[in-house]
Order: C-alpha cells, then sequence, then structure tokens
C-alpha cells in the first residue's frame, strides 16, 4: 500500500480536533464519510504511529486506533496546518522529484513557514506595493 501524505495531514488533523475517540466518531472503521477503506485509514494510523507522530494501538490484528498526538505530530501539525504552505511543499516536490522522503517535506514546510514569517506585515486597508 502507498503511503498517502494528505490522508496523514488529514488524520492528525482529525485526531487534534476530535481527541483520542477521533477514530470512532470519524467513522474510520466504514469505508464512505473520509473517502478511505478501514484497512487504508488503520495502515496510515500504524505509519504514523511508526513515525512517532502519533501513539496508537493495534486493538485487532490490522486495525490501529490513535491514542494520542506525540510532540511531534503537533510540529508537524504546525508547519503544515496552512493549506496554501501545505500545496505550495507538495507542489514542490512533485515538481523537482515526483516523492520525497517524509523529512524533505518537513524542511520545506518550514522553510515556507520562515518565509511567511519573514514577509512584512500589510496593515489592514492598505496594498502590498509591487
Amino acid at each position: 500500500m502507498k503511503r498517502d501524505l494528505d490522508l496523514i495531514r488529514r488524520l492528525l488533523l482529525d485526531i487534534e480536533e476530535e481527541g483520542s475517540d477521533a477514530s470512532r466518531r470519524a467513522g474510520w472503521t466504514e469505508p464512505g464519510d473520509n473517502g478511505q477503506a478501514p484497512d487504508t485509514v488503520h495502515y496510515h494510523i500504524q505509519l504514523m504511529h511508526d513515525a512517532g507522530l502519533i501513539i496508537a494501538d493495534e486493538l485487532v490484528p490490522g486495525q490501529w486506533w490513535p491514542e494520542r498526538i506525540t510532540w511531534a505530530g503537533h510540529e508537524f501539525l504546525d508547519l503544515a496546518r496552512n493549506e496554501d504552505l501545505w500545496h505550495r511543499a507538495k507542489r514542490a516536490i512533485e515538481t523537482a522529484a515526483g516523492a520525497a522522503p517524509f523529512q524533505v517535506l518537513q524542511e520545506l514546510l518550514a522553510r515556507n513557514v520562515r518565509e511567511a514569517l519573514e514577509r512584512p506585515a500589510v496593515p489592514p486597508g492598505r496594498t502590498k506595493k509591487k
């Protein structure tokens, strides 16, 4: 099964919003609402656990349930939360290499966040000079 970084991001956002019971409330045991088959979701929960983004338990073989987000998971979410910055980093990877390790994605996201913070803020009612 192929790793889906958009799904990982979405699952982390769901877990953050819903807490440890997010998987049950989000209907992850049934395909449909989230558009993913249950085995795909459980596999990605296991991957996030393996990567240290969350703490998860395998309740029955092949069914992984999130318990909580780790510090590393929160750090990744802080980098990946902004839709525009997320898509810019993914586009850069797809254009340059097609795919890249997770660490490279995190570095690109961090660079995008730093660049956004370094841009001067525009006061309300004013436009940027060109």
